[in-house]
């Protein structure tokens, strides 16, 4: 029955469409995919309009399907990584390019915001087993608002690592 809701997803097919591919043993995404236009074209009410949109819709499901969660959780791994060094970057690039700032009010909130990003990014790593979906979300996120950081000021930057944590944050909860 799993293996019939499964092909159900596919747009253009209703359940009495996925029993008649489950029937003919295409009852997996990759199945009809690899069953072509013409392993298609034999099933008994499949709209011929349809075929190609079914055969898109269910390569792509199948490569996503291929894609593991280790595999997911590994590329988390390293865009995680990556903002690190990206943060780190920026704590450099503050450093050079504001020295009398950083001394100030603006750039020892600016230290401390570096510091909680990059713990919050490291206890987001240690959440990426069990919240695969929800961290790729935060750190797509959370990289966005550091990218925009670039060649912000120093209150700027401050305020947009606070937005960058508060994204990892909602994983975390």
């Amino acid at each position: 029955m799993k293996k019939l809701i499964e092909v159900n997803q596919l747009k253009g097919v209703g359940k009495v469409l996925a029993g008649r591919l489950a029937e003919a043993g295409f009852d997996t995404f990759a199945k009809v995919a690899a069953a072509g236009e013409e392993g298609l074209k034999k099933i008994q009410g499949i709209n011929q309009r349809m075929i190609p949109a079914i055969l898109e819709q269910a390569s792509q499901l199948a490569g996503e399907i291929r894609t593991t969660k280790a595999q997911k959780v590994e590329e988390l791994r390293q865009r995680v990584s990556g903002l690190k060094e990206h943060v780190q970057g920026i704590a450099q690039r503050v450093k050079e390019s504001f020295p009398e700032e950083i001394a100030g009010k603006s750039g020892k909130q600016v230290e401390k915001q570096i510091i909680k990003l990059i713990a919050s990014l490291e206890k987001v790593e240690t959440k990426l087993e069990t919240r695969v979906k929800k961290a790729g979300k935060g750190i797509e996120k959370a990289g966005k608002r550091i990218a925009l950081l670039a060649e912000a000021g120093v209150a700027d930057t401050g305020k947009g690592l606070k937005k960058a944590r508060k994204s990892l944050k909602k994983v975390l909860s």
